[in-house]
Formats: structure tokens, C-alpha cells, sequence
């Protein structure tokens, strides 16, 4: 990231800034850079993201009032694919948030697909300056949009499992099938069940419900979200069976903590019928460390932007150290470390982990420590080829060998 320039159009973009905030999604920082200056000249907040998952972070952070989207972010990239995939997780956050799609090398006929996608309109590239200023400013005054950034939190998946996982969501999403979604405890069960409703095109009422705590089913159908689906009594499974034998059933999205065969020895089996007819299971943090990095990037700028605060590094070594952490209650677990990292200024072990773990488990700060060593060692110390390796300057390295006694 170009941090002299991005930096400096964060501080502009804070929750309390009269004006607009655009955030403009494109790999090309050259373009980036013209883009802003020609925005701050209008008065026109700008904020940058150069891939996918950089703009739904920034989304989630910001109070963005509209999106201009580049459709490539890869290098030798054509086929817009990454951009349209983008475009589906970010209406997802946000339904009603304009886009307008900026398209070069994958030219109209993609620019069209978007715009069937849901985005509000497209500018081809190299565009005139005062077309587009004219056509984002028109944009911004037909939108209704709230300037609010809160938002339900973002999905992000960076492992093969999980991208397969929200491949079968939006999948199965438009159809009226039930689902049953499995996980421990804080994976992110509820986010994808919520990213069903917002894909299924459902007009109905979106009803969350507690199963420990429901005495009644919903009179209206729409979505009903059960957690702990479980702890349903018997004579709620009965009737919930008795709904989905209906002609016209409400969208049943059941979670539970439990695996499915020891589920169905906790619900009937004819609740299990129509339960288990498309399940997903996401795998615990632990068995997809992949995501570590990329949620832990996000939750940095997120609660920096929330707290107002600087973000702490985020090096190669800090993320191997943080897939090497044991997360007991998995992202929600997570996303308190970084959090607590924001907060305090620097990065510290998580009270639910070590402390709590078996003797061997290590900490943030051994386990730093262990592979700063192990890479100097492999490198005979040569301190260059060690940082290089890690993915740090020298003068980190140095600072990190210091505090290590090393």
C-alpha cells in the first residue's frame, strides 16, 4: 500500500466527515494517485483498495457512499471474473451502495454483466475527467444511501475450504432449500447464513432466533435462523416439521455447534429429513490457517479506524506466529487478540490461549522468537538473508533479534 497517500485519505475519511467518502477499487496505483487528486479537488473523499479483500475491509472501516470498481486486480487479469466476484461481496454488505464499474481491458460486454450483477452504471477507461466527476457527483446525490459504516461484519476467506464453502453458499442460496450449518463455536456460522438471506431474493421477514430460547415459531414465513438448533423442544421440533411440510414453507437456516451425527441423535428424524438436506460444515480456525493472515489484516484496520489508533505491524512473522496460536473460540477469538493489539499498541498473547492451553502450547512471543531463530540459523545468521526470508527490513530484524537477545 502506498501509505503516504492512502494514510493521509483515511484521516480524511472518518465517521464524522461531512463530506462524501468514495472508495475506488483498482490495482494500478499510478491511476490511484490521478484519481485523488482529481476527487480532493471536488471535495470528494477518496479512499484506495488494490484487491478484493483490501476493499471490503475498507468498506467495512468506512463510511463509503459509493464505489468505483476496476474489474481486474491480477496481472495479466482480463476476464473481469475478480471484480464480479467482488461486486456480489460487496452488495452482499451493503445492498443499496452504488457502483459504478470502471472497465478497460475487459471492455463493455462484461461492463453489462456488472451492471445486471447490480451495479448502478460503468466508465470505460482511459475515462474524461469531468465525465466522470459529473456522472460520480449525479450518483451521489440520487443515492439514499446512509453514510453510516456499520455494517453486519465482513466474510473473508483467503483458504481453498472456505472459498469452497461460500462457492455452495451462493449456490444453493437462491433456492428454498433448508440448510444446516455446523462449526464450533465463533467460525462464522451466522455470517454465512446471513449471506444466504441477502442472496436468496426472499421479500420475506428475516426472523433470528435463539432455539434455547424460543417458546413459538414465527407467524409469518420469510427466513427463520435458528441457533443452536439443538436445544429445540419437542413439541417446537414437531411443529417446525409440521411448517416445512407445508406446500409454501418458510427458509429454515439451522446452526448448531454440534457435529450432524451427533445432532440427529438431539432432533427428530423427521425434522433431520428436511434439516439434512444440504449441510455445510466450516472447519475450526486451526484447520484453515490461511484465513489467519487475511482476517487478521482486516480486524488491524478495522478496530485502528474504530479506535482511531495506529495499526500495528502485521509482518510475515507475526502472521506464521498467529497461525502457530491456539484460538479456542476461533475467529471471535481472533478478532479479540487484534483488537487488544490495536488498543494496547503492540501485539500480546491471548489470555484464552497459551494460559489456558496444554504446557507445550507456546506463546506469540516464543513463537516469534523460535522462528526468527530457526531462519538466522538456516541463514548461518546472515542477517540479510534472514529478513529477506521473513519478510522484514534489517533494521525490524535487528529490533526484533534485540528484544529476543539474539
Amino acid at each position: 500500500m502506498n501509505a503516504s497517500h492512502d494514510d493521509m485519505s483515511e484521516k480524511n475519511a472518518t465517521h464524522h466527515d461531512a463530506a462524501p467518502c468514495l472508495l475506488f477499487v483498482d490495482d494500478d496505483r499510478d491511476i490511484q494517485v490521478a484519481a485523488r487528486i482529481l476527487f480532493q479537488r471536488r471535495g470528494i473523499n477518496m479512499l484506495s483498495a488494490h484487491d478484493a479483500a483490501e476493499a471490503l475491509t475498507r468498506l467495512a472501516s468506512h463510511p463509503v457512499a459509493l464505489v468505483l470498481l476496476d474489474l481486474n486486480y491480477t496481472k495479466g487479469a482480463r476476464t473481469g471474473a475478480e471484480g464480479l466476484a467482488l461486486l456480489k461481496d460487496m452488495l452482499v454488505l451493503r445492498p443499496d451502495l452504488p457502483v459504478l464499474v470502471v472497465t478497460g481491458h475487459s471492455g463493455v460486454s462484461i461492463a453489462v454483466e456488472a451492471m445486471r450483477a447490480g451495479a448502478t452504471d460503468f466508465v470505460m477507461k482511459p475515462w474524461n475527467n469531468e465525465r466522470l466527476v459529473n456522472l460520480v457527483s449525479k450518483t451521489l446525490e440520487k443515492s439514499r444511501v446512509s453514510h453510516s459504516s456499520e455494517t453486519d461484519p465482513v466474510l473473508i476467506v483467503a483458504s481453498q475450504v472456505m472459498k469452497q464453502c461460500v462457492a455452495d453458499v451462493d449456490r444453493i442460496a437462491t433456492t428454498r432449500a433448508p440448510i444446516l450449518i455446523s462449526g464450533p463455536a465463533g467460525v462464522g456460522k451466522m455470517l454465512l447464513a446471513r449471506r444466504i438471506h441477502a442472496l436468496s431474493n426472499d421479500t420475506g421477514a428475516l426472523h433470528v432466533l435463539d432455539a434455547e430460547d424460543c417458546e413459538a415459531l414465527p407467524e409469518e414465513d420469510g427466513v427463520w435462523i435458528f441457533r443452536n438448533s439443538e436445544a429445540l423442544s419437542p413439541s417446537l421440533q414437531r411443529h417446525l416439521t409440521d411448517r416445512l411440510d407445508e406446500r409454501s414453507p418458510p427458509r429454515v437456516i439451522a446452526l448448531s455447534s454440534l457435529e450432524p451425527h451427533t445432532l440427529r441423535s438431539r432432533l427428530q428424524p423427521k425434522l433431520m429429513l428436511h434439516l439434512g438436506l444440504v449441510t455445510l460444515k466450516i472447519p475450526p480456525l486451526s484447520e484453515r490457517p490461511d484465513d489467519i493472515p487475511a482476517l487478521a489484516a482486516h480486524f488491524l484496520h478495522y478496530f485502528s479506524v474504530r479506535h482511531m489508533l495506529p495499526e500495528p505491524e502485521l509482518d510475515a512473522v507475526r502472521s506464521a506466529a498467529l497461525q502457530a496460536e491456539v484460538w479456542p473460540q476461533n475467529v471471535r477469538s481472533l478478532r479479540a487478540a487484534v483488537e487488544r493489539a490495536v488498543i494496547m499498541g503492540g501485539w500480546q498473547a491471548s489470555p484464552e490461549g497459551p494460559g489456558n492451553q496444554a504446557e507445550e502450547t507456546q506463546t506469540l512471543r516464543d513463537t516469534e522468537r523460535s522462528l526468527i531463530e530457526a531462519a538466522l540459523r538456516r541463514h548461518s545468521f546472515n542477517v540479510t538473508q534472514a529478513a529477506r526470508e521473513l519478510g522484514l527490513t534489517r533494521p525490524a530484524l535487528y529490533r526484533r533479534m534485540a528484544r529476543y537477545g539474539l
